[in-house]
């Protein structure tokens, strides 16, 4: 048993609604801070406040997510996105189910059909030939496709971690650095560099969200 393997899903969720806040509040200290790129820092009172908002969220999903990264490793990406022999395996069954639905779909619409045969045979997609054989050759190119889609989601959630461990790096040092600067007594030339900060740890923290939700998009860890 992993650890809190039968609570990834919960904790999971919670963290999904985390970096949800995160995400809206770090682009919202960006935008009350874009004086701040021109040397004319306003509003610095609720600019600290947000800051320091940010970093809490920034710290909370990355417990969050360290919680469940031992499950996301074992389960996700070693037994899952870095075997193709279980992605094609899983891209056949989901192919072989569709297939079935669409059998079933179809000996539904005949027999519907042979109800009312008076009224002649209604157009449907069986009128088509050759429909149904394209769709299954796209579906095999897609299918062939998936394993090496998601080795490269893979690294990039690697790539996500780190970017997200620099995000909340930065934004804890602009809100610590935004409590002991005072434009009225320090130089305003630190204002664009507080801007810099903000943005780069907003622009990290819309990266680990859009990866991170590429990634659960195949497999999340756990259930509810």
């Amino acid at each position: 048993m992993l650890f809190a393997e039968e609570h990834a899903g919960w904790l999971l969720v919670l963290h999904t609604i985390c970096a949800g806040a995160l995400v809206a509040a770090t682009t919202h200290l960006v935008v009350w801070m874009r004086g701040f790129a021109r040397s004319r820092p306003g509003r610095i009172r609720a600019v600290r406040k947000f800051a320091f908002i940010c970093a809490a969220l920034y710290v909370s999903a990355m417990i969050l997510g360290n919680l469940i990264y031992p499950v996301y490793k074992v389960r996700v990406r070693v037994e899952y996105l870095e075997q193709p022999g279980a992605v094609v395996r899983e891209s056949e069954l989901r192919r072989d189910v569709a297939a079935r639905a669409r059998e079933s779909h179809r000996a539904l619409m005949s027999a519907g059909a042979r109800g009312q045969d008076e009224l002649g045979p209604a157009p449907g997609p069986d009128d088509a030939p050759g429909l149904d054989d394209v769709a299954s050759a796209a579906e095999r190119e897609r299918a062939a496709e998936r394993p090496r889609q998601a080795a490269k989601l893979a690294r990039w959630f690697d790539v996500k971690e780190h970017w997200a461990a620099l995000g909340c790096a930065l934004m804890l040092g602009c809100a610590l650095a935004l409590r002991a600067w005072d434009p009225k007594r320090h130089s305003a030339a630190v204002a664009p560099i507080l801007f810099l900060m903000a943005l780069g740890s907003c622009a990290a923290t819309w990266l680990a969200a859009i990866v991170g939700i590429a990634v659960s998009g195949y497999r999340a860890v756990g259930g509810l």
